[in-house]
């Protein structure tokens, strides 16, 4: 995966939100003010040569659609922007989150019990 600009995740968000759809689709989706018509479909574009989207052509229309997923980019994210910025110790990285963020407690419960399932999947392990 190659880095992306702020406007190019903007437009990819909006795509997430969109699943399938056009240009007028995508726009829709963003917030105002709403870049124009041919600002987002020349984002598309470049979204989709950095293998981000893709699209299928119906008559004239192009109708793209993510070929990357929301967790795909959120772990490429947190490896290469945060995780260089902690020196990729996730001990680091959490705590910095649990830290720096306002975690409810009910959030900070789950993440709790989800570290506990591992913990024990991890031990069943041979």
């Amino acid at each position: 995966m190659r880095e992306i600009t702020k406007a190019q995740e903007d437009i990819l968000k909006a795509l997430w939100a969109v699943g399938d759809g056009a240009v007028t689709d995508v726009i829709e989706k963003l917030p105002e003010p709403r870049p124009a018509y041919n600002t987002v479909a020349t984002v598309l574009k470049v979204l989709e040569k950095k293998g981000y989207i893709s699209h299928k052509v119906y008559g004239k229309t192009h109708v793209y659609y993510p070929v990357i997923s929301r967790r795909e980019y959120a772990q490429f994210i947190l490896k290469n922007k945060i995780g260089g910025l902690l020196d990729d110790s996730l001990n680091q990285i959490v705590t910095f989150f649990v830290k720096n963020k306002n975690i409810s407690l009910q959030e900070l419960e789950e993440l709790k019990g989800t570290l506990e399932k591992e913990i024990e999947k991890q031990r069943k392990k041979p």
